[in-house]
């Protein structure tokens, strides 16, 4: 297994309830708007994968779509499940990795991943496993941070997300998602971006970051060169806590197997 996969399943692993219970990974617009766009249809198979606490399963399920959640983090999965059967909802649960579905080729009408292929260490490989087992007819559909377009400043706000979190691979640019869709034969049918002001100390103890770790990220903040600042409009909140809010995109995207 790779160390990124390994690094994965070690840290999520142990702040598997951080993410049942976060308030940006249980609702908001992105959640919504990633259902409302799928269209679920009762009694047809949906996989979730990455699904973390399990929101967007939970969404899928409760659409009536037979729903099948994975994750690679057994501890994840877990909490994940105890969440759903708390919301009396019910749905199959599997271990695996993104970039080798186990399925057949043409055999799944939705798939779903939402906050997480910026974890995952192939995506163009995830992709192109998503077209492969889709039905013709098939849906895919992306939730995830994305990068600005310029590549210096992408690889600043990746550095930015890496300190906070060790497993972040790679957050991409929306044309880059695109042009990788385009590449795995998967038409893009809409693609948006939605955008969510962040209160760091909230975001760093997501991760359960030390203050040393916190005070880097703010000073990263501080120093963010014109092209960061644009971006992430961080601005320090006037409470005198040092603290500091800053915005997080969200690239939402929908395509469709081409053919």
């Amino acid at each position: 297994m790779s160390d990124s996969r390994s690094l994965s399943q070690q840290r999520f692993g142990v702040l598997a309830n951080n993410y049942v219970t976060s308030h940006v990974h249980s609702s908001g617009y992105s959640l919504d708007r990633l259902i409302e766009l799928m269209q679920p249809i009762a009694g047809k198979l949906a996989l979730d994968v990455a699904t973390g606490g399990g929101h967007v399963a939970l969404a899928l399920a409760r659409q009536g779509a037979r729903t099948l959640a994975s994750d690679i983090t057994a501890a994840m999965l877990k909490a994940a499940q105890a969440h759903l059967t708390e919301q009396g909802v019910a749905a199959s649960y599997a271990r695996l990795e993104a970039s080798h579905l186990p399925f057949r080729a043409n055999s799944l009408h939705l798939i779903t991943v939402r906050h997480a292929p910026h974890h995952f260490p192939d995506v163009p490989r995830f992709l192109s496993e998503c077209a492969r087992v889709l039905l013709p007819e098939g849906r895919l559909g992306i939730v995830d941070q994305i990068a600005p377009d310029a590549p210096a400043a992408a690889d600043y706000v990746n550095a930015f997300e890496r300190l906070r979190d060790p497993s972040h691979g790679w957050q991409f640019s929306l044309s880059e998602w695109q042009a990788m869709l385009y590449a795995a034969d998967l038409d893009v049918t809409h693609s948006e971006i939605a955008t969510v002001r962040f209160d760091l100390h909230w975001w760093a103890n997501m991760q359960k970051n030390d203050a040393d770790t916190v005070l880097r990220l703010r000073v990263l903040l501080q120093q963010a060169p014109a092209a960061v600042r644009d971006f992430l409009k961080p601005a320090a909140f006037e409470d005198g806590s040092g603290n500091f809010g800053f915005d997080h995109h969200y690239g939402i995207l929908i395509a469709h197997k081409r053919g």
